[in-house]
């Protein structure tokens, strides 16, 4: 491919330019302008069907990603890349692991044998101490070697977004702040560094749960909205795509690195609790005239198709919400590439218990 680029830039023709930046731009768009990050949770847990992958299938998605040469990088240089705004290379793949549950090691070793770089949320209470979880002993293997890197998963590991429900903000905002100086205290004993880049629990975040992490100097947050990176994300609400129960198994793995990131310019109702119920839910979308048969997803009710008034996506006359917590998706298909596009985001109800 390469090759025939440098013999086409070689010919001084404007058609020979042509041709080459067409070929480039093709190649590019195929995979280029987005990474995945993966999140797994247990290895090899029968016990645990829900959060778990079997060993067999995590063997089979790092053979899969080996065999089609993608590019699996530490996380820390995914972050240098949106930090930078510098292009994502084609085919990016990161490996995250959430909790350091003791089936972690399990995954290190076949994660060594491929030589591919990943890094592990620590849930600072529970490593070190409880039965499930990484001990001390592997604590120190892993950190050995350059292929891990480590971050926060808070403290107590709660469900802070919920706790926010029935708690003044200064409050939950102290709350927070002392979860993580006692994650951070955890952490450095653990590591003998504190690393500053945040894994929310349950994936459920708040705006004040950010602006406390982003005030302690967190470089980069986390969630797990099943969605792909591309350079605009911000650094604060990095999405992920959970590879546990039935979304282990190879069609959806396959089928999560080839969704494109939709390019979302606006949203509502924004990330948090909402002030309205139904709340107005629409999406104001970039080249919106690239997409076709877009839709909306709401956990509670599922897969709405979506209208569309200029550049903007939307549903109208939906019932009250009535879960506590709802992730809205956008789906579109990108006309050109033929591939599905998406974005998500999580919203929460007060009037829920």
């Amino acid at each position: 491919m390469f090759r025939d680029l440098r013999v086409l830039f070689g010919q001084i023709t404007l058609k020979g330019l042509i041709t080459a930046v067409f070929l480039l731009i093709t190649y590019s768009s195929s995979y280029g302008g987005y990474a995945t990050i993966l999140i797994y949770h247990k290895f090899g847990e029968d016990r645990y069907p829900t959060t778990s992958v079997s060993m067999e299938d995590f063997k089979k998605q790092l053979e899969y990603l080996k065999k089609n040469r993608f590019n699996v990088i530490p996380l820390s240089k995914l972050i240098q890349y949106l930090q930078t705004g510098k292009e994502i290379p084609p085919k990016t793949v990161v490996i995250t692991i959430d909790d350091g549950y003791r089936s972690t090691m399990k995954a290190y070793r076949l994660l060594k044998e491929y030589k591919f770089p990943f890094t592990v949320f620590l849930y600072a209470e529970a490593v070190g101490r409880y039965p499930d979880y990484l001990t001390v002993k592997q604590i120190e293997v892993l950190k050995k070697d350059p292929l891990v890197e480590f971050g926060n998963h808070s403290y107590s590991h709660k469900r802070f977004a919920k706790i926010l429900k029935d708690m003044d903000v200064e409050s939950y905002k102290m709350l927070i702040v002392q979860d993580t100086l006692k994650a951070e205290e955890r952490l450095k004993g653990l590591l003998g560094y504190v690393p500053k880049i945040y894994a929310f629990p349950y994936g459920e975040y708040t705006k004040p749960f950010i602006h406390v992490l982003r005030e302690m100097g967190y470089r980069a947050l986390f969630t797990q909205d099943p969605q792909n990176v591309s350079i605009n994300t911000p650094l604060w609400l990095i999405p992920r795509q959970p590879i546990v129960g039935s979304w282990a198994k190879m069609k959806h793995f396959q089928d999560v690195l080839n969704t494109e990131v939709l390019p979302v310019e606006k949203y509502n109702p924004p990330v948090g609790y909402i002030k309205n119920n139904p709340p107005e839910i629409y999406a104001v979308v970039k080249y919106i005239s690239s997409y076709k048969n877009c839709g909306i997803y709401i956990s509670e009710i599922g897969w709405i198709k979506g209208k569309i008034y200029k550049n903007r996506i939307f549903i109208d006359q939906i019932p009250p919400l009535k879960r506590w917590k709802n992730r809205i998706g956008i789906t579109c298909w990108n006309k050109k590439t033929g591939r599905k596009a998406t974005f998500f985001w999580s919203i929460y109800n007060r009037e829920v218990k």
